[in-house]
């Protein structure tokens, strides 16, 4: 006896193969957004790492303790704003933060 094991109605398969459909296009939309998602964060990130290497470059013209401030304020802008963004980002996409 070499019949098939299990034989569906041909309405189930067509049920199947639309769900299937449905969870892949679902599936390749959500990469999409991933996508935009991380590279709005690179955006961000590089943005503010440039505007602070301009403030702590900008901060070796001044004299004074404004010299001082921009140079700590650059430095602080451009090391810790990308990772700050980051985090924001890694915990969004665990659902931790909303």
């Amino acid at each position: 006896m070499s019949g098939p094991l299990l034989v569906l109605p041909d309405e189930r398969i067509a049920q199947e193969t639309q769900r299937w459909g449905q969870i892949a296009a679902d599936e390749a939309a959500w990469y999409r957004a991933w996508r935009r998602r991380l590279l709005l964060l690179l955006l961000r990130c590089g943005a503010s790492y440039t505007v602070g290497g301009i403030v702590a470059w900008g901060s070796l013209t001044l004299n004074g303790e404004n010299a001082q401030i921009a140079l700590w304020g650059g430095l602080l802008l451009s090391n810790l704003a990308p990772l700050s963004f980051g985090y924001a980002f890694w915990m969004r996409e665990n659902g931790t933060w909303s």
